[in-house]
């Protein structure tokens, strides 16, 4: 059997993207131990929130379904856009409103949903702490893939090779104001997670760790058990950047003509296969062409 190496690697997931805590939920699911065991994969909801000082719940600005095929040593990070159309009998809303109104358990059930797997994990983390996190790991070196002004944060990036601190990174990430909008933010958060999970692999990182994972111990809220983070963390040897496989949900624009509110409509069909798919190698077009009915932006 193939095993996954880097184990550091499985910590970034978790540190990063949204990425054990203070918070651990008193329902625990099966262990994450016991299922890769059996051959299982293992699906992690990783939320990123932006919660003001005091709240608990807020809505889900990052959403990413990380995927664990231990068979194949490869992971899925399938990235969900927050304005992701959901339904049900009685509501139709964005799927970034759920942790909010919800809490975390139940975002899990709607991307179970959605994908038509199990999502049983979750690991949660405000926007504010994964700053002081990548400040923590002295900030990370990446490609800039566009010139960034952001008056409101205060950032401004140009084109190019670039060391991030946490705030910039954290801009990055969340930077909206492109012709492709959220779906560009998306691929954004990809490429910085590809870049911390490279950061965090540094012997100079080494002795930043305790007080990384006390920030992390603040910061962050998930299901997962301790013995299983531990499980996750001490995974050898494995993954390459190539075993790791990027990919948003796919879908089309389409502004609803009676509420007038704008999401991200899903092919359903793609969505409950796409990441069996994703593990056997297929890759989607994330834009699909929007049927006559629906009006595009």
């Amino acid at each position: 059997m193939k095993k996954i190496k880097k184990p550091r690697l499985i910590l970034v997931l978790i540190l990063s993207l949204t990425l054990v805590g203070a918070e651990i939920n008193n329902v625990i699911p099966r262990s994450i131990k016991s299922r890769i065991s059996r051959g299982e994969v293992v699906n992690i909801l990783l939320m990123g929130i932006d919660a003001r000082q005091g709240e608990k719940k807020a809505r889900s600005d990052t959403m990413i379904v990380a995927s664990l095929n231990y068979e194949l040593g490869k992971i899925v990070l399938l990235s969900i856009p927050r304005d992701t159309r959901i339904e049900g009998r009685d509501r139709t809303g964005k799927i970034n409103m759920v942790n909010q109104l919800q809490g975390p358990e139940e975002s899990c059930k709607e991307v179970s949903r959605l994908l038509g797997k199990d999502v049983d994990y979750y690991v949660l983390t405000n926007f504010q702490g994964f700053e002081q996190m990548i400040d923590t790991l002295g900030g990370v070196d990446m490609y800039v893939d566009i010139n960034l002004q952001s008056y409101s944060n205060g950032v401004f990036l140009e084109k190019g090779d670039r060391h991030l601190n946490g705030k910039e990174a954290l801009t990055y990430a969340r930077f909206r104001e492109t012709q492709e909008g959220d779906i560009g933010r998306t691929a954004r958060q990809q490429r910085l997670l590809k870049a911390l999970t490279q950061q965090i692999g540094r012997k100079e990182t080494i002795p930043r760790l305790p007080r990384l994972m006390a920030q992390f111990r603040e910061n962050v809220q998930s299901n997962i058990s301790l013995n299983d983070i531990v499980y996750l963390t001490n995974l050898i040897p494995g993954l390459s950047e190539d075993d790791i496989i990027n990919q948003t949900l796919p879908g089309y624009h389409f502004v609803d003509p009676y509420s007038g509110a704008s999401y991200w409509e899903v092919d359903r069909e793609i969505a409950r296969s796409i990441i069996d798919s994703l593990f056997k190698g297929e890759r989607f077009e994330v834009h699909l062409q929007a049927p006559p009915w629906a009006r595009d932006y």
